[in-house]
């Protein structure tokens, strides 16, 4: 530890500014996870922090800069995409990326290992559970601190006597509103729209149950979080502990490293000779795919192998040596788990997973670097390695919108001769890819000689939802009046008109608490979209 920090001397102080940021947590997320605010909160959380360091004294590190600053880009990244993948990790990511920060704010963290870290975060995150109670408790202590005071107690003392006169005021105040009600009926009309409204929409309403449950996760969250960091109770490593006998290692990673030397021989034979010695029955995509699932766990269990034997055995020269043969073979491995999907995407094109697993292949090949590092340099530090490289991978994955890379992709290699299935895959995806998908210009098809009612025109009577298995609709409210629009089963313009329809009324009435740059862009290309074809003919 490297100074004392405390939360209960200055508990006051920071039961206020919990109690702010849980105002601020409920306006930024009230009916509005992925707005505008989700930033605004994310700078709210680093500043919490920083008030804390500084009411305790704690200096700001230097290096401490790419932690909060990646948070901050998260926060900025979850408002430029819809994805809701990304935006589950962004949140993730900023809340690991401020508890690494504040630990190494408040900790002495400098000879932690990798493991060492992983089990602090933990251990952390275990110690916030019984801190719920510490705002009561810090409460309590400050009341009876005021209580030995004089002038307190006159106060306290006039406060009761301000409760008695409301306890004899309220029912005094209902009935006379009750008989000047009886008196007047302007005055009884006003004053019964105004009970009305109160218990309706505030009193009995469900958000006002909302608006309770984030202000409460925003005030204990913070709370608890800053009052488990001042505990000071995180378990001493020891640096030199009781290590295994390295010849156990030796023996069984030499066992599966001949089987892996082995295995790459064949990767070469068949995989990188172009596919001139194939398995009979088998095409080139197929056999790509087969085996892409299992050689990516492999290489996953590889990464988490050599950790373990680095931290549980001793060290030792033939060890060390086995381990980067052991490391070599996952990169093959590696390799060719790329090749295989690069090989599968040039057939059967690209999918946000496939885009997700390039992804994860180039980050794991990074992290394997820093495990290469750290077999020929103990002191190397590794866990700080892997998070700078799974930020910054991120930060890239989660800025790159995978979605509209997709949508571009496919819409370019696929053009007009993209199917039904094709468009349907594009528009489930997030509204990341409308932009891309507001350019394809479709005909109608499918539809009989009655002809089409089309996107944003309202129903002609025929054709309502569930006369056939071909026709599906949606409702909208036009002016006050329920209207309909009518799609043809397996005809893709339709399937892009049903997409925009969605995207306008899942956007409309986003205000100024609830803007966001992805839901934007998408509403504006439908709009165009709806524009350009309200003089195209449907043939």
């Amino acid at each position: 530890m490297q100074k004392k920090a405390e939360i209960e001397k200055d508990a006051p102080y920071f039961l206020g500014i919990s109690l702010i940021y849980g105002i601020c947590f409920a306006i930024a997320f009230y009916r509005n996870f992925i707005g505008i605010t989700f930033p605004l909160i994310t700078a709210a959380t680093l500043w919490i922090c920083g008030l804390f360091m500084k009411k305790n004294g704690i200096p700001w590190k230097k290096s401490n800069w790419l932690y909060a600053g990646a948070g901050i880009l998260l926060g900025i990244s979850t408002a430029l995409t819809a994805n809701g993948f990304v935006i589950f990790f962004n949140t993730v990511g900023i809340l690991l990326l401020v508890t690494v920060f504040m630990l190494r704010q408040v900790y002495d963290s400098g000879k932690w290992g990798f493991w060492q870290y992983i089990c602090n975060i933990l251990f952390l995150y275990l110690s916030m559970i019984p801190e719920i109670a510490s705002p009561f408790i810090h409460l309590g202590h400050c009341l009876k601190k005021f209580k030995s005071a004089k002038e307190v107690k006159q106060k306290n003392s006039n406060i009761k006597y301000i409760f008695l006169g409301i306890l004899i005021g309220l029912p005094m105040l209902l009935a006379a509103a009750w008989l000047l009600s009886s008196a007047d009926q302007i005055f009884s009309k006003v004053v019964g729209e105004a009970f009305h409204s109160l218990f309706r929409q505030v009193v009995f309403s469900p958000n006002l149950f909302i608006v309770a449950i984030l202000l409460n996760i925003g005030f204990f969250g913070s709370y608890c979080f800053l009052s488990a960091l001042s505990l000071q109770n995180m378990p001493e490593w020891k640096q030199k502990a009781n290590k295994k006998n390295p010849i156990i290692a030796i023996t069984f990673i030499s066992m599966v490293t001949a089987v892996y030397l082995f295995f790459c021989g064949i990767q070469a034979s068949f995989l990188f000779t172009g596919g001139k010695m194939l398995p009979e029955g088998y095409s080139y995509a197929e056999y790509a795919r087969q085996g892409f699932f299992q050689l990516l766990l492999v290489c996953m269990c590889n990464l988490v192998l050599v950790m373990y034997c680095l931290a549980a055995f001793e060290s030792h020269r033939l060890l060390k040596v086995l381990l980067l043969v052991f490391s070599s073979c996952t990169y093959i491995m590696l390799i060719s788990s790329a090749y295989r999907m690069v090989l599968y995407i040039s057939v059967y094109h690209l999918s946000f997973l496939r885009v997700l697993v390039l992804w994860f292949l180039a980050m794991m090949a990074f992290l394997l670097a820093g495990v290469i590092l750290h077999i020929q340099r103990a002191r190397f530090q590794l866990f700080r390695y892997c998070m700078a490289v799974v930020t910054v991978f991120y930060l890239v994955f989660s800025f790159g919108r995978p979605d509209a890379l997709v949508a571009a992709y496919n819409v370019a290699q696929l053009g007009d001769g993209a199917s039904f299935q094709d468009v349907v895959y594009l528009t489930n995806l997030s509204m990341d890819a409308v932009p891309v998908l507001s350019q394809c210009r479709f005909r109608h098809e499918n539809h009989d000689a009655q002809g089409y009612p089309g996107f944003g025109r309202q129903d002609t009577g025929g054709g309502q939802e569930g006369t056939s298995g071909n026709i599906y609709g949606d409702y909208y409210k036009v002016e006050g009046r329920i209207q309909k629009n009518v799609y043809y089963a397996g005809c893709r313009r339709c399937r892009l008109e049903w997409k925009f329809q969605q995207v306008l009324d899942a956007t409309e009435g986003m205000g100024i608490r609830t803007f966001h740059f992805s839901k934007y862009s998408a509403r504006k290309a439908a709009q165009d979209f709806k524009k350009n074809i309200a003089n195209t003919s449907y043939e």
